[in-house]
C-alpha cells in the first residue's frame, strides 16, 4: 500500500470532490442551511427543526435514487455481516459483548434516575452474560482451547453455544431497552399533548 503525503492526500481529495457534482450540490445545501442558521442566531431569531429535517430527507432521497443499487448493496453486506457477529462472533466481539454489559452494570448502580425494569432488566442481562463468561472460560481451560483461532472455537459445539447464547442476551437486551426508550418517549409526548390542549369553559345555561 502506497503511503501518501498531508499534501497528496489533500490533493487526491480535491480532485474527488471536484469530480462529483452531487457532493457539490449536497454541500451547497449544508453550506447554506448553517450560513441560515448562524445568521437566525445572531438576530435572536428560533430556527424551526423541521427545515433540517426535511432538508436531510431531501439530500438522503437523492442519495438513495441517484446511488440505489450501491446502497442496497451496502446495507445487505452490513446485515450479513451484523447477522455473521452475531451468529458467528469472534473474540474482538465477545470482548465488546463484556464491556457494554459490564459498564451498563455499573452504570445502572450509580445511576439514581434509572427506573426499577430497566435496572432488573440491566441486572439479569449482566448476570447472565457474566455466567456465561464463567462456563467459557472453565470449557477453554479444560479443553486447551485457543480463542485466537476461531477455527478451533467453532469445532467445540459447547463453547460455540455459550457465545451464540451469550449474543442472543446481549441483542435481546438491547431491542427490550430501545422498546421501553420508545414506549417512554411516546408516552410522555401523549402527556405533554394532553397537558397542552386548550382549557374548555362551559358557560352556565
Amino acid at each position: 500500500m502506497e503511503n501518501f503525503s498531508l499534501i497528496k492526500k489533500l490533493q487526491i481529495l480535491m480532485n474527488i470532490i471536484i469530480n462529483s457534482p452531487l457532493f457539490l450540490f449536497c454541500c451547497m445545501i449544508g453550506i447554506s442551511l448553517l450560513i441560515f442558521y448562524v445568521l437566525n442566531i445572531k438576530k435572536g431569531k428560533v430556527v424551526n427543526k423541521w427545515i433540517f429535517i426535511f432538508a436531510w430527507i431531501f439530500l438522503l432521497n437523492i442519495l438513495i435514487i441517484n446511488y440505489n443499487s450501491v446502497m442496497l448493496n451496502l446495507i445487505d453486506n452490513l446485515f450479513d455481516e451484523v447477522f455473521t457477529a452475531l451468529y458467528f462472533p469472534n473474540l474482538t466481539i465477545y470482548i465488546i459483548i463484556l464491556f457494554i454489559s459490564n459498564a451498563s452494570f455499573f452504570y445502572t448502580i450509580f445511576n439514581k434516575k434509572i427506573d426499577r425494569k430497566n435496572k432488573i432488566i440491566n441486572y439479569i442481562e449482566t448476570l447472565m452474560i457474566n455466567s456465561f463468561l464463567v462456563l467459557i472460560i472453565d470449557i477453554v481451560q479444560k479443553n486447551n482451547i485457543n480463542v485466537y483461532e476461531q477455527l478451533t472455537i467453532y469445532s467445540n459445539s459447547n463453547l460455540l453455544v455459550l457465545l451464540e447464547l451469550t449474543s442472543a442476551v446481549f441483542t435481546s437486551w438491547i431491542l427490550i431497552n430501545l422498546l421501553l426508550v420508545s414506549y417512554k418517549k411516546l408516552k410522555k409526548y401523549d402527556v405533554d399533548e394532553f397537558e397542552n390542549l386548550p382549557e374548555i369553559v362551559f358557560d352556565d345555561l
